[in-house]
């Protein structure tokens, strides 16, 4: 099975279709060639025949017919190598190959020295040899497109074309290994017709339309073989291609890292850094898009190249970090001010002590030892490499060992002055004796300061200059408290003898590199030990750079084992804080305290780790480790007023709600960080016992009884919401969350913080939010329990609230939505048992369906459902259900539809399906239910759609209770008026007077006129029809009466002095429902002016608002402009 363009396998299809129906024909042509007498007695007349070969040399699709039935019926044998020549010459189509290729094979067909004519022809106009150049690439696409369809079709003979074809591809391989010029052309090829004579398939383009094919059509011209060999060459020009992609790609990467470490360094890179690195993005991305063009024609997936921007970015960036933190003072360079002032403040010996004392030694005459200067030269990469199990091996025996070992014999400072001074006399000999004994006690900055005024007065010989090498080259072993010491005096004399401080640099770098180079295994550790405190307190002297100090470093931790340990735990000790406060080593130092502490972990000598942990945490504090700002991070959160709010809302119980709850009214929460923590807290059921989720409701529901308090119950809402939608992302990690969310969410329900509209959206999310694996969701079986707890919760107050058929359709799909899960689990299982993945089906516990969750969906099915709906048994019974449901739906969608403008059809229709009940079966109960439910429905929206206001509701309740004491006390009554109602009187008594569409009255008055007239009809016969016609007019008589009885109506009026008064009007009920909508018409229509007209003065507000604040921007914007010009002419100025 193989992906493909669809487009490309169509056009494949087709056109194999026809090249093999066409070498089918050649094949038959070959068998038995016809006779040259048959083309004797076609027409060859020369007019003819030229006019022809005039239509050959401009071939088109569109004439091709012409020319072949032309063909048929003239003698061409003396113009084979013209058509053949006219062919090869013409400017073709891509959509035009299909055709010349047909015309190909109909004249190969009847002359046979066609093909060898073709031959020829490709042969002079193809580049063969590599002398050949390419004058129109366009045309050498097409003309090697046609050559591989003339083969395909089997126009030539055996390897007469393949030949040429192979000649002219190994043309365009061998001569652009470097520029690889023909990319685009190879690629084309290949799309077209590389399945056909390579076996290639072209990966689809990105926007393309794929097909999974089993199989592609192939074709017979060419052997696997022949095909194997083209594929291969084409193989191998991507592969050099691919070559030079990655050596453009690795000369990028460079030059981006040279002009990273030059912006790092100088602030900016150089122009020809800058230059360099656009020349070889240029060259990188030119080469990319050509690999990337030609892999897909092949069908090769491209590999991934390392394009990198940089490997130090981090570096930069925790550098910069450390930079700023230095320049705002958030840490400091040296722990204490004496501390700086005994590294930073050294005297100047040339201001004093005289010239003439140092003028010999004040120039270099010796050269450095070449050590790192740079720090980014320092490679960091493969620091643990070295960390195998030899580092077990450093054990209290090894480490015994090397210290009862004697170090190399030394030359006492003092017996080697006593022989090798005897340039001098007594005197002097006595003056390096006292020198040599004050070095030993050195104790501040000023008796190094004197030491090194005194040596440079008085000792300033080349002999003297050795014994002090040789003293600061090897310290006492015993005396690490004099390293820094020497080392300022070393600074010191640097000024005025820079090749003693150089000697002395030199032979402390080299003995430390024999150290590494395990020379002198028998050394003691303490002579180690103050060779690499040297080297160290020189680096904060700056006399060794920090990126040399930094190099010794990194040699100690990648062989941190035996002696290294301790050597590296001085070095961090004295050099670690400086080397990790500088901005230029910060990162590097940090990666290196990084592996430390990793290799730290897999010490077994207590004595080591206890000398790793000393010197990690003198470099980098506690209270600057990862740990210590988590720590901290923690302690922010224990503030006062932190804790407070976590006690009242996670301790919160039934006996204290009140309590709490002013607690938490009082809380501060214009302050965006209580407001913040409160709600968060509010919004974590989790934190809560699942018995105290309702009192938390309870709470929130009495802070948010306030106005200025809604606030805090949407934002609640809306976090609880947010947490079941990330538990549907991501079940597994947030699904213990999403239970305690799901309760709390219905107890906010419980307390109307939100509607049965939010809850029911829940339940529908649960059900139908996409599994987030199709394959392992049926072992994914969350949504169930989440729903169940969920109605569980707020189950009652949905059966019967205003929602309460729109609950029972969710019960519907519920249902169908647990059984597809149960059926899946059991399948699945049955599956797994059969595969044998699970030894015993029956009695394991585990494959069995979560007996909880039956028992959940069992009561909830039980106490919210309907009585007459049943409980669905399986899945058929499930989507039956659903599928009636929505068949009704849509049935009184349509009849709603149909219903335009009056109640009295609604409760009709209500009554028909009321009436078709008692036909129909149990089910068909259950279908009028739906739609007796929905006209209920309906019913009710449209009554709290015309529910009057407080005031209008005030004066029914005055003019009821008026109306009440005036019919039960005597009134006098005016003469009947006949008179209009008025409108506001019609609103208000519309529940009073009796209309048609007035279901209640209208049914009694039917109810009464049909008893009426069922006892006349139902009157004995043997009664005479004049007794009957007396009947009827009585009857009649009465209900004339009762008519114009209740076509009369009491109503309160204002009389003299604005007091009411009743009187009595008669309204005909034939004319007062005409009038009635009329005089609702007019004020529909009153009332739509009036928004039109309200609405267009409030556009014309919003937009001269706008317009007014537009221009005010503006004049800002220019005094802006005018202000910054203003103060860029006086800089100019000045």
């Amino acid at each position: 099975m193989v992906f493909v363009e669809v487009g490309w396998y169509d056009e494949l299809e087709k056109r194999v279709k026809h090249q093999q129906k066409f070498m089918e024909k050649m094949k038959l042509v070959r068998a038995d060639q016809e006779n040259e007498r048959d083309l004797r007695g076609l027409d060859s007349a020369l007019k003819k025949t030229t006019s022809f070969i005039k239509k050959i040399k401009n071939l088109t699709s569109a004439t091709i017919p012409a020319i072949i039935e032309d063909l048929n019926k003239l003698n061409l044998s003396k113009f084979v190598e013209e058509m053949a020549s006219g062919i090869t010459e013409t400017k073709l189509k891509l959509s035009d190959i299909p055709k010349v290729s047909e015309l190909c094979v109909e004249i190969s067909a009847r002359y046979s020295r066609f093909s060898e004519a073709l031959v020829g022809e490709f042969k002079k106009m193809l580049p063969l040899k590599k002398s050949d150049k390419i004058s129109n690439a366009a045309k050498l696409k097409i003309d090697i497109l046609f050559l591989s369809d003339l083969i395909l079709c089997g126009v030539f003979n055996e390897k007469e074309g393949l030949q040429i074809l192979g000649g002219v591809l190994s043309y365009l391989v061998q001569t652009d290994k470097t520029e690889f010029n023909n990319v685009a052309l190879l690629s084309s090829i290949c799309r077209y017709s590389g399945w056909q004579i390579a076996e290639i398939i072209p990966i689809p383009l990105e926007a393309s339309e794929t097909r999974e094919i089993p199989e592609l059509p192939e074709s017979t011209a060419l052997t696997s073989t022949q095909k194997r060999s083209l594929r291969e060459l084409l193989i191998g020009y991507y592969e050099a291609l691919l070559k030079i992609t990655e050596t453009a790609c690795t000369a990028r990467n460079r030059a981006l890292k040279k002009a990273k470490k030059q912006e790092r360094v100088r602030g900016d890179a150089g122009d020809v850094e800058k230059q360099e690195l656009e020349v070889t993005q240029a060259v990188f991305d030119a080469r990319k898009k050509l690999v990337t063009e030609l892999s897909g024609a092949i069908g090769i997936e491209m590999k991934m190249l390392k394009e990198e921007a940089s490997d130090d970015e981090e570096d930069t960036a925790a550098n910069i970090e450390m930079g700023r933190a230095l320049a705002e003072g958030e840490v400091v360079l040296w722990t204490d001010e004496e501390t700086r002032a005994f590294y930073e403040n050294l005297i100047n010996l040339r201001d004093v002590v005289p010239q003439s004392l140092y003028k010999e030694s004040e120039h270099r005459t010796i050269e450095k030892t070449k050590t790192v200067q740079n720090i980014d030269e320092i490679d960091m990469e493969n620091i643990n490499e070295n960390d195998d199990n030899e580092m077990n091996n450093s054990s209290k025996k090894e480490v015994e060992e090397t210290r009862r070992s004697k170090s190399p014999t030394m030359e006492n400072m003092t017996g080697g002055q006593q022989n090798g001074g005897g340039g001098g006399g007594g005197g002097q000999q006595n003056q390096w004796q006292n020198f040599v004994l004050d070095l030993d006690h050195l104790v501040s900055k000023y008796s190094v300061d004197q030491a090194a005024i005194n040596f440079v007065s008085n000792f300033n010989k080349k002999g003297n200059h050795k014994k002090l090498i040789n003293l600061m080259v090897s310290p006492p072993a015993s005396r690490l408290d004099l390293i820094p010491f020497y080392a300022r005096l070393i600074a010191i004399l640097e000024n005025v003898m820079p090749d003693l401080t150089t000697e002395i640099v030199n032979q402390t770098l080299e003995k430390f590199r024999g150290f590494m180079q395990k020379i002198g295994e028998n050394v003691k550790i303490e002579v180690k030990l103050v060779t690499v405190a040297m080297i160290a307190e020189l680096m904060k002297f700056d006399v060794i750079s920090r990126a040399e100090g930094l190099s010794c470093l990194r040699q100690l931790v990648y062989n941190l084992r035996g002696h290294s340990v301790d050597m590296t735990a001085i070095m961090i000790e004295l050099g670690g804080y400086y080397l990790y406060r500088h901005t230029d080593s910060h990162s590097k130092m940090k990666r290196l305290l990084e592996v430390v502490k990793v290799k730290r972990e897999r010490m077994k000598d207590s004595r080591q780790i206890m000398l790793i942990d000393n010197a990690y945490f003198t470099c980098l504090p506690p209270e600057e480790s990862q740990e210590e700002r988590s720590r901290l991070q923690k302690t922010s959160e224990n503030t006062p007023i932190k804790q407070f709010i976590r006690h009242i809302i996670i301790d919160i119980d039934a006996d204290f709600i009140d309590t709490f709850l002013k607690c938490l009214r009082r809380l501060d929460w214009s302050d965006p960080d209580v407001s913040n923590y409160a709600i968060k807290y509010m919004s974590s059921p989790w934190l809560i016992p699942l018995e105290n989720l309702q009192h938390l409701a309870s709470a929130i529901v009495g802070l948010c009884a306030l106005s200025q308090f809604k606030w805090i119950g949407i934002a609640v809402i809306d976090n609880v919401i947010e947490t079941i939608k990330l538990s549907l992302e991501f079940p597994e990690t947030f699904n213990q969350w999403a239970n305690s969310a799901i309760s709390y969410l219905g107890e906010l329900y419980n307390f109307a913080l939100c509607d049965e509209e939010l809850i029911l959206k829940v339940l529908y999310l649960l059900i139908t939010h996409p599994e987030t694996s199709e394959q392992q969701s049926w072992r994914d079986l969350s949504r169930l329990r989440l729903v169940c707890a969920l109605l569980q919760v707020a189950g009652e107050f949905l059966k019967t609230s205003a929602v309460a058929v729109k609950f029972r359709y969710f019960m519907i799909y519920f249902d169908r939505f647990y059984l597809v899960k149960r059926e899946r689990f059991e399948a699945e299982v049955e599956k797994l048992g059969l595969m044998g993945a699970i030894e015993d089906v029956e009695s394991s516990i585990n494959t069995k369906f979560p007996f909880e969750i039956e028992i959940a969906y069992e009561n909830c099915s039980k106490v919210l459902r309907r009585v007459k709906s049943a409980i669905p048994l399986n899945l058929e019974a499930a989507n039956l259900a659903v599928q009636k449901m929505e068949n009704n739906l849509r049935k009184s969608l349509d009849v709603e539809l149909q219903q335009s403008d009056s109640r009295r059809g609604s409760f009709e229709e209500a009554t028909i399906f009321e009436e078709d009940e008692e036909e129909y079966s149990d089910e068909d109960e259950e279908e009028s239910d739906y739609d007796e439910e929905e006209e209920k429905l309906r019913f009710s929206e449209e009554l709290a759609k015309q529910a009057t206001k407080e005031e209008e509701d005030e004066f029914q309740r005055e003019l009821d209770s008026l109306m009440g004491d005036g019919f039960r006390n005597p009134t006098t009554v005016q003469n009947v008026h006949e008179m209009s109602l008025p409108a506001a009187a019609k609103n208000r008594f519309e529940r009073r007077i009796m209309f048609s569409d007035d279901t209640k009255e209208a049914s009694s008055s039917n109810s009464k006129t049909q008893q009426q007239i069922r006892r006349i009809s139902m009157a004995p016969k043997e009664n005479s029809a004049e007794e009957n016609e007396m009947i009827v007019e009585d009857e009649e008589e009465k209900m004339r009466r009762e008519i114009e009885k209740n076509s009369r109506v009491t109503i309160m009026m204002r009389g003299k002095g604005s007091k009411p008064q009743l009187k009595t009007v008669s309204i005909k009920d034939e004319t007062l429902r005409e009038r009635w909508e009329l005089e609702k018409e007019r004020e529909k229509k009153e009332r739509e002016d009036m928004k039109r007209l309200t609405l267009g003065q409030q556009r014309r507000i919003e937009l001269e608002e706008e317009k007014a604040m537009m221009a005010q921007i503006n004049n800002y914007r220019i005094k802006g402009a005018a202000a910054t010009g203003g103060v860029a002419t006086m800089k100019k100025k000045y």
